[in-house]
């Protein structure tokens, strides 16, 4: 089958409609969130986020389709791949805006071009949809990748709670990672913006730091996910709200990019990656003071 007809069985499968309305209701966010910055950029964002709740949709649904891909056959051994093709399916849908704006600004290009030129502006429309559609297919099916990695880690904990086993996040030491992140966080942010180093050399460590904190603000973030997850194996009075603890600070991004954008801010995602670092370590530092609390620092 060609890949085209491959496309359309997916799009067209009864199986994948919660997949593709997603993909459709992430289109106006899109265009909201790309208006200033379109043809030149168009924001994925949205669609990560469509394709993140198609992977909490089908991820338990995934047993009725009998096809493994290669990276769910080695994560999961027999696991389906139903939520990462339904992440491809939300993808394509919600690639609908990057579609239009890609063919509105290469139609006046070619007609502003010698013929020649023109001509080949023209041939180079389906190459320029077809890197866009593959892009947002890509960003749709890493959402449901993680959110199907997400379901995976609450039902083995509930197996495990089910079948009376000991807790191991003590062992892993996830809460250590939490406990740094409460502490590096605010360090380089008052370095950043706080104390400003004077001279070039304190500057590019401000710098660098920062670049550090971002990447370790999504550890810290699976960190807190997995204690949480593995303290709810245990059968005491506390059961963490893993939900709660890491769905607020990817809340808290989504309204600082929006009002960022609303705003007409220089950088919206870096706004919101600044309220993503600072709703995390809100969150940190309560879900450690209960962890304290309730079990316990070993």
């Amino acid at each position: 089958m060609s890949p085209i007809r491959t496309i359309v069985a997916e799009l067209t499968d009864e199986r994948f409609r919660a997949a593709l309305l997603l993909g459709v209701a992430s289109i106006p966010f899109t265009v909201v969130l790309s208006w200033e910055s379109a043809p030149t950029s168009v924001s994925g964002t949205a669609v990560f986020v469509a394709g993140l709740l198609t992977g909490l949709h089908y991820a338990d649904r995934s047993a009725e389709n009998g096809d493994v891909g290669p990276l769910e056959g080695y994560r999961y051994g027999k696991r389906p791949a139903a939520s990462h093709r339904a992440g491809i399916v939300t993808g394509i849908a919600g690639s609908v805006p990057a579609v239009l704006w890609a063919v509105a600004h290469m139609l006046p290009l070619a007609r502003s071009l010698s013929t020649w030129w023109a001509v080949i502006a023209v041939l180079l429309i389906p190459i320029a949809v077809s890197i866009g559609v593959g892009l947002f297919a890509l960003i749709g099916a890493f959402g449901a990748y993680v959110g199907d990695w997400v379901v995976d880690r609450v039902d083995r904990a509930r197996t495990a709670l089910r079948a009376g086993e000991e807790p191991d996040g003590d062992a892993a030491g996830w809460w250590r990672y939490v406990a740094a992140y409460c502490l590096f966080a605010p360090a380089v942010l008052l370095s950043v913006f706080g104390v400003r180093p004077d001279g070039d050399a304190g500057f590019a460590l401000s710098v660098l730091a920062l670049f550090v904190l971002v990447p370790f603000s999504v550890v810290a973030a699976v960190a807190l996910f997995e204690d949480a997850v593995a303290l709810r194996k245990v059968r005491r009075d506390w059961v963490p709200n893993h939900w709660a603890y890491v769905g607020v600070p990817l809340a808290a991004y989504a309204l600082v990019y929006l009002g960022a954008t609303v705003l007409q801010s220089a950088n919206p995602s870096g706004d919101g990656v600044y309220g993503f670092i600072v709703a995390l370590w809100l969150s940190s530092v309560v879900y450690l003071n209960g962890r304290h609390r309730h079990v316990g620092t070993p």
